[in-house]
């Protein structure tokens, strides 16, 4: 029989007060309201006198058990209404006492500040399947359960309203929940309602009957209206809609929306905002304390956040008043494992999507069958790194009180593969154990500007933490240590007495190092630990490397070399001249051809390799080309330059701005020395019937093989052809000097014997062939190689959109 009556269960404080509120259609006359635990019932045994269809009724529980995301305590109840009919009911629920609140920085469970670190569910393009064939329990225990285990506290279901079932596993297991307020029969449209805005929000009925069904769940902790919404005609209902939660409900934090709200608002109880597309290193380091991106969304009372003055412009400092939240961050994509995916679709008896089988056949016709593995590996490799690098910008930020990550598990569609675990929620080559030293409640973070440093240096290494931990250790033994190859150590050392009673991020020490010097180069790690007798309280790491200083010059100086019958040139014609005497030739290929997106007019060159425009930074959802690459260790550590075979953090400034060599059609198989891995999904918007209505899977632009360094026999000559960004030699920058030598070194090496050959008269043809077309990538890619503006602007789509039709 369906309830009568809806009662609802407010916290007054952390000291057991409590409220019953009863909302009925009939008149109540009286309740008898009984709480449980375990089974058991407690003190409270209430006869409430009612007469009334509402009214609201204090109650307290002696030596409460809060709710919070580590100790999710819950109680029963039991009420037996009884009706001024003479009929009767006996309600049986679940609830959980706690309290939500926030500061400008932080919000707070049962007064204890929590940095909200939130994965994204929800709408088609961020869901997967129940794969296992679980119960809508189990499917949801399964997910929450692997979350909790890599770090993350919080969900945020993006354009949807949760299941009551997700909110009961939520409940048990210590989740926070953000549900956005749409109804079950209206279609997201993101691209219409992120550039236009939503013109029908949602409805006054369903917000009050979804506050009703869902008050007593603690796990709830976010009312918002939508994602990505600019809502410039619908200000005056947003307002509506505010003050309409904030009526029914104001023990919740109420947003308007995740991502482009205005500045200044003042009916939100915490900000959602998209801290840009760049990856947070070098140049784009301070990203995440970066405010001028949100210049862009206004102010919410229509004075201007910047103008044009007398030869001048002023743009204003913006502040938060409330908990700021980083909107989808980290979405980095990765190759995916096709036949483990296909063999679980077999074993659980689903279906296997249409593009596993599509993509084993790819990575067979395109010949990496047997490399596959290590491609994968590398991949995996990467957006690992790129992950922590991110997560320890977001800990370190003083403006951030959270972010939503987006996402934690693989969708089962063609494109999604940024997830942690895959789409049976299973571990997927990262462990817990790597992923919680940058997001569990207490992560070490130390302050490196650079990872690349030359032998002898001296460095002040800025310790911090970002502790948000429930239990308090007041003083830990931090201990570090730099050690180098076979476990050599070069440092270490131990503080005791390391005050850490405080919460949020704040520096705890420096640590003051002199680098090794080095013969040629060798891969540091850099340690830090924090413990507490027995206790690990937080331990975290991070790859160096250290080279030796050379002489090799400016970048015009390296690109004069001749010496013997050995020579470096970035003149494509020189170095062909050259090759027709015997040579043995290095071609720093570095072409404004390569860049053409910056002078969509400039002439063709005679000669151009097939190029595309690199960036050291993953790919961001489907924008970009690099998932890491594959490296020949033994030759490069032989010459001096040190690396592992997978591409890594040292190749952070040869890669960034660096031509990245396409050798899908090139007319003689070659093995670089140094490869990247292209992503294995084309740009969404070329399938989109609207946009482009491409095939899904194109060959020519995907899983492409890619070439940083490579070496082939021309003629009678030698060519080692290096795409590589060699101009950081004007700045004497370490890993780019180590490189220049290591090139000058192997030049001169018996070991420079290229196996593939070519006459120089068909390489001549090839290269014009390459000459007739630069390269152009999609429209996604190209925001990603330019690297200029935080996000998409309107005239962007338009202008990538004519390039690509030129």
């Amino acid at each position: 029989m369906e309830k009568r009556t809806i009662l609802k269960i407010k916290a007054e404080d952390t000291q057991g007060n409590a409220t019953l509120f009863v909302d009925s259609a009939d008149l109540i006359t009286t309740i008898r309201f009984t709480v449980c635990e375990n089974g058991e019932d407690k003190s409270v045994d209430y006869s409430f006198v009612c007469n009334a269809k509402e009214a609201s009724f204090p109650f307290y529980i002696d030596n409460v058990k809060l709710w919070s995301i580590n100790n999710p305590c819950l109680y029963a109840y039991r009420a037996e209404i009884t009706y001024g009919d003479g009929n009767t009911e006996t309600v049986y629920g679940r609830f959980g006492l706690r309290i939500l609140s926030a500061d400008t920085k932080n919000v707070y469970v049962n007064g204890k500040a929590v940095f909200l670190r939130g994965y994204i569910r929800g709408a088609r393009a961020h869901e997967h399947s129940n794969n296992c064939k679980l119960s809508e329990e189990e499917f949801y225990r399964k997910n929450i359960l692997a979350a909790k285990k890599f770090g993350f506290n919080l969900v945020r279901f993006h354009s949807v309203v949760p299941s009551e079932t997700f909110f009961n596993v939520a409940d048990e297991l210590g989740m926070l929940v953000h549900l956005e307020l749409r109804s079950p029969n209206d279609e997201y449209n993101n691209l219409e309602e992120m550039l236009y805005g939503k013109k029908d929000l949602v409805a006054d009925g369903f917000i009050k009957e979804t506050v009703d069904r869902l008050y007593n769940h603690p796990s709830l902790a976010v009312y918002c209206i939508g994602n990505e919404l600019k809502h410039t005609d619908n200000k005056n209902r947003v307002r509506e809609i505010a003050n309409l939660i904030k009526t029914l409900d104001d023990g919740r934090l109420f947003l308007d929306s995740s991502a482009w709200g205005a500045y200044n608002r003042d009916y939100v109880d915490i900000d959602v905002q998209h801290m840009s597309y760049y990856f947070p290193y070098a140049k784009h380091a301070g990203m995440y304390e970066d405010k001028d991106n949100l210049l862009v969304c206004g102010s919410a009372d229509g004075s201007p956040v910047e103008k044009e003055c007398d030869r001048s412009r002023i743009t204003r400092s913006i502040f938060f008043n409330v908990p700021l939240i980083a909107h989808e961050v980290c979405h980095y994509t990765a190759l995916r494992d096709f036949r483990a995916l296909k063999e679980k679709f077999f074993k659980y008896g689903v279906p296997c999507p249409w593009w596993i089988d599509e993509e084993l056949k790819m990575i067979e016709e395109k010949g990496f069958a047997d490399n596959y593995e290590r491609m994968y590996k590398a991949s995996k490799l990467f957006q690992l790194e790129c992950w922590k690098t991110a997560f320890e910008a977001l800990r370190a930020s003083n403006l951030l009180g959270g972010f939503h990550f987006l996402q934690f598990a693989d969708t089962d569609v063609y494109e999604n593969s940024n997830g942690v675990v895959d789409c049976f929620d299973d571990e997927n080559y990262v462990t817990p154990s790597q992923f919680l030293r940058f997001n569990s409640d207490c992560v070490v973070l130390a302050e490196f500007k650079t990872r690349l440093f030359f032998g002898g240096e001296r460095l002040c290494v800025p310790i911090k933490l970002s502790d948000y931990r429930e239990k308090d250790n007041e003083f830990v033994t931090l201990s570090y240590a730099l050690t180098g190859k076979n476990g050599r150590v070069y440092a270490e050392g131990s503080l005791e007495k390391t005050d850490i009673r405080r919460r949020g991020i704040y520096e705890i020490c420096k640590i003051y190092l002199e680098l090794p010097n080095v013969a040629d180069s060798e891969e540091l790690h850099f340690s830090v630990r924090l413990i507490d007798g027995a206790e690990t309280v937080a331990e975290n790491d991070w790859n160096l490397w250290v080279y030796a200083r050379r002489n090799v010059g400016t970048y015009r100086d390296f690109c004069s070399y001749e010496k013997g019958d050995v020579a470096v040139t970035d003149d494509t014609e020189r170095a062909l001249q050259l090759l027709t005497q015997g040579k043995k030739v290095c071609l720093v290929y570095r072409q404004k051809w390569t860049r053409h997106l910056l002078d969509k007019a400039m002439p063709a060159p005679k000669y151009a390799f097939k190029a595309t425009w690199n960036r050291f930074k993953p790919v961001i959802w489907d924008r970009g080309t690099n998932y890491g690459g594959l490296c020949n260790q033994a030759l490069l550590e032989k010459y001096g330059f040190a690396t592992s075979e997978y591409y890594d953090f040292n190749y952070s400034v040869l890669t960034e701005d660096c031509d990245k060599i396409v050798l899908d059609d090139f007319p003689v198989d070659i093995q670089p020395l140094i490869s990247g891995t292209d992503k294995n999904v084309r740009d969404r918007f070329d399938a989109y019937k609207v946009s482009f209505n491409l095939p899904e899977l194109q060959y020519d632009r995907t899983l492409r093989k890619f070439g940083y360094l490579f070496e082939l026999q021309i003629g009678d000559g030698k060519l080692l052809v290096c795409g590589l960004n060699m101009t950081g030699l004007d700045d004497c920058e370490p890993s780019t000097v180590a490189m220049a030598d290591w090139i000058l070194r192997y030049l001169h090496s018996e070991d420079f014997c290229p196996e593939a050959k070519m006459e120089t008269e068909a390489l001549k043809a090839y290269m014009q062939s390459c000459a007739a077309q630069p390269v152009k990538e999609r429209m996604m890619t190209q925001f990603w190689q330019l690297d200029d503006t935080p996000v998409e602007s309107k005239a962007y789509w338009t202008e990538s959109r004519e390039y690509l039709l030129e």
